[in-house]
């Protein structure tokens, strides 16, 4: 299928979190996101109030991009992102943990941050790439019996991103009781085609590589 600029705007958070990105990187991307129809800018949470400046949709990171902070540390942050305007929150799990069959540990920080985030949209990074099959599909579950509203495949960060396989699976596993963002390595228009015909409705695309991304958009 093919989509409009506009459709794939109102799906994409624009991620501005490169290690060094600086207050001037924020500002250009805040003030595109309400014009363009974004869903979206993200940041860390020490830009969420500059960001704020300019838009009222800032989604902020957690515990980014390893996850493995304590919980209540987690909770914090978020907490503060929150206070400082943040309307969305992607928290990376900690996936370290889930590879060591601690479920419990990864209950807790899901259920502290459910509950911290209502009404606002709460999102896990799982980083997939480290998962096999079964293991997206047991921490995709866990996310949705915890209440988390989107299920999300990757940090950007780590050694893969988004891959069709990992969004299928991940589909299958929500079962309809979450949503499913895709994000790193959406470089392309085809990209973004591939991860939306496959029924993702947010995707995370770089501050570098949206206009690439549209300028494949058939007039």
């Amino acid at each position: 299928m093919n989509y409009t600029r506009e459709q794939i705007a109102a799906v994409t958070d624009i991620a501005v979190l490169r290690p060094d990105a600086l207050p001037a990187d924020i500002l250009p991307v805040a003030l595109a996101v309400e014009p363009l129809g974004l869903a979206s800018i993200c940041v860390a949470p020490i830009y969420v109030a500059t960001a704020r400046r300019y838009t009222s949709r800032v989604c902020a990171v957690v515990s980014f991009p390893h996850g493995n902070t304590l919980p209540a540390v987690k909770a914090h942050e978020a907490a503060m992102a929150i206070a400082q305007g943040a309307t969305e929150i992607d928290f990376v799990m900690n996936y370290g943990r889930f590879l060591a069959g601690d479920s419990v540990t990864i209950e807790r920080e899901m259920l502290a941050l459910v509950e911290i985030c209502k009404p606002r949209i709460l999102k896990v990074i799982l980083e997939t790439c480290y998962f096999s099959r079964t293991m997206i599909e047991r921490a995709c579950r866990l996310a949705v019996d915890c209440g988390v509203d989107f299920v999300k495949t990757s940090t950007g960060f780590a050694s893969g991103g988004a891959t069709p396989e990992a969004v299928k699976t991940m589909i299958s596993a929500v079962d309809g009781r979450a949503q499913v963002k895709a994000s790193g390595g959406i470089k392309t228009y085809a990209d973004a085609c591939t991860y939306l015909d496959l029924g993702c409705t947010r995707l995370g695309i770089g501050s570098t590589s949206y206009e690439h991304v549209i300028s494949g958009v058939q007039p």
